[in-house]
């Protein structure tokens, strides 16, 4: 039995209703599956609903068991066990494999028992139990991050041995550090802040990796790698080995009466949640800033940059000059919202309000630099700002939808949106050209009610179509 792989195939059952779902779960312990006096192993009868929930800021996949149990169900769980759970859909068929960790909001009205069971994917708690301590170029194969990532995740039996696929952009440049007792997760966050790009942009550096896990496996990647396969996404049919994915369109409409079957790519509803909050923005330095880095080991030497504007030392960022060096989403056609806004207020946006100061390790980057730390301070401090403007920029426009249950849609990848305008030229209805276009998943939920699946997305994309 295997504990660790998430299996898929096409969808299985005939659809009367847009979203229908067949789901079987079963509860193991010790490797064994749980049965009754009778026999029957599926305890989905005890369950009103099921949530599960995979995001670009979260390391492992997470699941949510709603319990009405009047056969004391409840009296049997230690609260450790392992669910496997079966859903049969009409896109596309999963088993996820979840391990229990908490029992929480649990009730008794009468004869029956209300409670809560949350879970995570096994590799989270592998995490919780194992440690990495020592130089990383003693206790790794390797200094570069994808390849401390990999073997952090998969191929070091010492740590979390997944056997889910694995995608890892590789990454340029070196790393040196010590572990002190760290888990493996802690690992891989500490070297996705310092990570580079292999890949250029007109020959300039590029950082922001994320870590997360969505339903094809794990992934470290950068915010601009993200974008880019997304820029490059099909309707070809989703790829598990690469990890290139179907792309969707989902049609904001009316939804028709009956079993339409292209209800099924219709969003039920949209909501544009923190639509623009200049104020939160300019507080934050969201937009322009200071950035300054030192090196813990020569801090007085380390401050690096010019600035006319402050007293110490100090990189100045702003989005303008950022933006050329991003990828974004359409590029060919998009450009930066900041920059149809008024004058008045794109002057206000582009001053420097935060510094932001960080400790950045010399030793850790480029070894071509050593006889020439200040060029190192230099990339570093710039390298810095770079991903914070980065991850502030992919949150330019936010839509969050609901639609017919799909789970061929991943964390990290992308969709194709269509909005209607909420005006018409000439009788006919335009299409919303702003809002419109593809996205970077952010993060979805599957909610899973009876015999109906829904999914809730949260969508992110950095740009918008030129006038």
């Amino acid at each position: 039995m295997s504990t660790t792989t998430t299996s898929v195939q096409s969808g299985s059952i005939r659809r009367s209703e847009s979203g229908d779902v067949e789901v079987k779960v079963n509860v193991y312990r010790n490797g064994n599956k749980l049965q009754s006096s009778d026999g029957a192993d599926d305890i989905y009868d005890f369950i009103t609903g099921i949530e599960i929930y995979e995001s670009i800021t979260s390391s492992t996949i997470e699941a949510k068991f709603l319990f009405n149990d009047g056969s004391g169900f409840i009296g049997a769980m230690t609260g450790s066990e392992q669910f496997r759970v079966i859903i049969r859909g009409t896109i596309l068929d999963r088993v996820y494999w979840f391990r229990a960790y908490d029992i929480e909001a649990r009730s008794r009205l009468n004869t029956t028992d209300n409670f809560i069971v949350n879970c995570v994917s096994d590799e989270f708690l592998q995490n919780e139990v194992t440690n990495v301590f020592g130089n990383s170029q003693v206790v790794f194969d390797s200094t570069s991050s994808s390849e401390i990532v990999e073997q952090i995740l998969k191929t070091d039996n010492r740590y979390i041995k997944t056997q889910k696929k694995i995608y890892i952009e590789e990454s340029t440049n070196k790393q040196q550090f010590i572990a002190t007792n760290w888990r493996p997760f802690d690992c891989v966050y500490w070297l996705s802040q310092r990570s580079v790009r292999k890949a250029r942009k007109g020959g300039t550096l590029q950082n922001g990796f994320v870590f997360y896990e969505n339903g094809l496996g794990f992934n470290f990647k950068s915010i601009d790698k993200i974008i880019d396969d997304v820029n490059n996404q099909t309707e070809s049919d989703t790829n598990f080995t690469s990890g290139a994915s179907k792309l969707y369109t989902y049609v904001y409409s009316t939804k028709s009466s009956g079993s339409d079957a292209s209800d099924q790519f219709k969003i039920e509803t949209i909501v544009f949640p923190e639509e623009r909050d200049f104020l939160t923005g300019l507080r934050n330095g969201a937009w322009a800033g200071f950035s300054i880095g030192f090196d813990p080991v020569t801090v007085t030497q380390s401050k690096m940059g010019l600035s006319t504007d402050m007293s110490v030392d100090a990189y100045r960022y702003g989005i303008n000059a950022i933006w050329p060096k991003m990828s974004h989403l359409n590029e060919s056609g998009s450009v930066n919202p900041l920059s149809q806004l008024d004058t008045r207020i794109k002057s206000i946006v582009d001053y420097p309000r935060r510094t932001r100061y960080t400790i950045l390790s010399n030793q850790i980057f480029d070894p071509k630099y050593q006889n020439n730390p200040q060029k190192n301070y230099e990339e570093l401090v710039e390298l810095q700002a770079y991903q914070w403007m980065r991850f502030e920029s992919l949150k330019n426009i936010k839509l969050m939808i609901k639609f017919p249950g799909n789970l061929d849609l991943y964390a990290g990848n992308g969709i194709n949106i269509i909005l209607p305008a909420t005006y018409k030229r000439n009788q006919t209805t335009d299409v919303d050209r702003k809002y419109s276009g593809k996205y970077v998943i952010g993060g979805l939920t599957h909610k899973i009610v009876g015999t109906t699946m829904s999914t809730e997305a949260l969508l992110l994309k950095d740009s918008i179509p030129r006038n």
